[in-house]
C-alpha cells in the first residue's frame, strides 16, 4: 500500500514515496546513515520487520518497494530484501542482485531502481514469474493497495494526470499530488486514509550531482509535520 513517483533533472533525480500501512503496525525508524557493501546509505527501518521500503545510497542510487497483493506462506519481509541491493554501486549491480535471489520466499512487490543518466526500472515479482522493465519512467505514479489494488491505481493515475495537466511533471505538482485527497480523502486517495489504515509516512530523496538528500516525515504529507532532512556527499 504506497505511492511513488519521481522524475529526471539537472543531473540526477528526484523520488516522492507515501508509504501506506495498517495502523496495528509498529511505527518506523526515522532514516539513518549507515554503510552497507562499503556504500554510504540512508534509509528509513520498518518497525516489524527490520529491513526498510525506501534507501538511497552515496553513488546516487535509489530503491523503493512497493507490496503486490499475493502472499506467499512462511514470507520472508521484502524490506530485507530490498536492504540488501541498498548498497548497490549501479542500477545493474542492484538487479543482477536481484536476479540471482530466490523469490519464490517473498510476497509479491514491485521495487524501482534509479540510477541518474538513465530511466527507472521496475523489477516485479508476483508470485509465479519475474518481470523486469527497463523503461520504468512510464510507470509514474505506481501505486499499490491490499484493498483494492486495480481500483487504486486507476483512480491515483488519474488523480496525477488531473494534477499534471499538460505540462511536464515539476516537484512542485509531484509534491501536490502525494499531498492530495482527490474527491475524498479514503483508500483510493494519494493520500491515503481509511479506518484501519493510513499513509503513515513522507519520503522526498533528491539527487544531484554533488550531493543527497533524504527528506523524512513520520506522518501523512497532508498533515505537514516537520520532518528531518539528511544531506551527504555524492561520491565519484
Amino acid at each position: 500500500m504506497c505511492t511513488a513517483s519521481w522524475l529526471h533533472q539537472d543531473g540526477g533525480f528526484q523520488l516522492l514515496f507515501n508509504r501506506d500501512e495498517k495502523r496495528s503496525r509498529l511505527r518506523a525508524g526515522a532514516p539513518r546513515v549507515e554503510m552497507r557493501d562499503s556504500v554510504l546509505t540512508i534509509a528509513p527501518v520498518d518497525g516489524d520487520h527490520g529491513g526498510t521500503w525506501i534507501s538511497v545510497n552515496a553513488r546516487g542510487l535509489a530503491l523503493c518497494l512497493l507490496n503486490g497483493p499475493y502472499r506467499a506462506e512462511s514470507a520472508r519481509s521484502r524490506g530485507l530484501l530490498l536492504s540488501g541491493l541498498a548498497g548497490a554501486r549501479t542500477a545493474g549491480e542492484a538487479l543482477e542482485k536481484l536476479a540471482s535471489a530466490n523469490l519464490y520466499s517473498y510476497s509479491a512487490f514491485k521495487i524501482v531502481v534509479l540510477q541518474p543518466g538513465r530511466s527507472a526500472a521496475v523489477a516485479e515479482w508476483d508470485g509465479v514469474a519475474a518481470k523486469l522493465l527497463l523503461d520504468g519512467d512510464a510507470q509514474v505514479p505506481l501505486a499499490s493497495s491490499s484493498f483494492d489494488p486495480a481500483g487504486v491505481r486507476v483512480k491515483r493515475r488519474e488523480e496525477f494526470a488531473r494534477i499534471m495537466g499538460l505540462r511536464p511533471a515539476s516537484p512542485a505538482r509531484l509534491l501536490r499530488f502525494h499531498g492530495s485527497h482527490g474527491r475524498g480523502a479514503d483508500a483510493y486517495s494519494p493520500c491515503m486514509h481509511r479506518a484501519d489504515a493510513e499513509t503513515v509516512s513522507f519520503s522526498w530523496v533528491k539527487v544531484s550531482p554533488r550531493e543527497v538528500t533524504f527528506f523524512y516525515t513520520p506522518s501523512a504529507p497532508c498533515q505537514r509535520v516537520p520532518g528531518q532532512t539528511i544531506v551527504i556527499p555524492r561520491a565519484t
